[in-house]
């Protein structure tokens, strides 16, 4: 089987396998497959509750360590001072080794962004990450990050899929030089539904979920789906086949709404913007 590695920019692979919510066996299960069919990118994080299992496939894949890249992230009751490390510390242990790249799961309190910021940069001078990012940050936050940081960051893992207008937050990470990476790409399967979509995917002889998926990743966004199952694995790796007309892609764009979050918490009020 082919590996699936072809880069966004930035070198993380352009197709991933998400895990969350999968614990145990299950976990541990999917991300074998996936790394037998070829995926060479595995997320998860700290608030997931899977590290273990992710480090124990990775080992038992026979793979070497350096053909997989392996993101997490770090928990937000962890990032303050007197819990980062050892959360960091934990996570290695169970992951097996460094992670590819390690980020803040969610932007920190405003009296401790900036502290946090520079825990995240001294995890990257241990050797506890080979790069740094963070997830669900706003353009202000990625601006007021990436400085902060010295240009250091590489990632910003957001909820990215057709029903979710993130246009502002894409051009402000290739402003900064940031790669976005894409959760909830399907939006729950939400986004298989739009007739739009479903019209394209016809013409095109090719599964709804190729469609949007192909949507994600023609704007240099990495995308990482969660599957359980082979038959929807290798579909999504097919997606790296397909090509989608500049007028298709303007069609499924326009689909998209400030509204059209799934992934929404209490916490994070008011946060989003600008």
């Amino acid at each position: 089987m082919t590996t699936i590695s072809m880069p966004a920019p930035g070198g993380i692979p352009l197709l991933g396998l998400g895990t969350y919510p999968l614990m145990g066996e299950e976990a541990y299960r999917a991300v074998r497959m996936a790394l037998d069919l070829g995926i060479r990118h595995i997320d998860t994080a700290q608030m997931y509750g899977n590290e273990r299992e992710i480090g124990r496939a990775v080992a038992a894949s026979g793979l070497p360590r350096g053909d997989v890249f392996v993101v997490t992230k770090v928990d937000p009751g962890n990032v303050g001072a007197s819990r980062f490390a050892a959360s960091v510390a934990r996570s290695m242990e169970d992951l097996g080794g460094p992670a590819d790249l390690l980020l803040i799961h969610w932007p920190p309190a405003e009296d401790d962004f900036d502290a946090a910021l520079d825990r995240l940069m001294a995890e990257r001078a241990k050797g506890n990450a080979r790069a740094i990012g963070v997830s669900n940050f706003s353009p202000a936050m990625m601006r007021r990050a990436q400085h902060r940081c010295g240009g250091a960051l590489v990632n910003n893992q957001v909820e990215f899929h057709p029903l979710l207008d993130q246009k502002a937050v894409l051009a402000t990470a290739r402003e900064l030089g940031l790669v976005l990476s894409a959760y909830s790409p399907l939006a729950r399967g939400a986004a298989l539904k739009p007739a739009a979509i479903a019209a394209i995917a016809s013409r095109l002889g090719r599964p709804t979920s190729e469609v949007v998926l192909r949507w994600i990743m023609q704007q240099g966004v990495v995308a990482i789906p969660m599957t359980t199952k082979r038959e929807n694995a290798l579909s999504n790796i097919a997606t790296l086949s397909l090509e989608l007309s500049a007028e298709d892609m303007a069609a499924i764009s326009a689909l998209g709404t400030r509204q059209g979050r799934t992934i929404n918490p209490s916490w994070m009020a008011g946060r989003w913007e600008p």
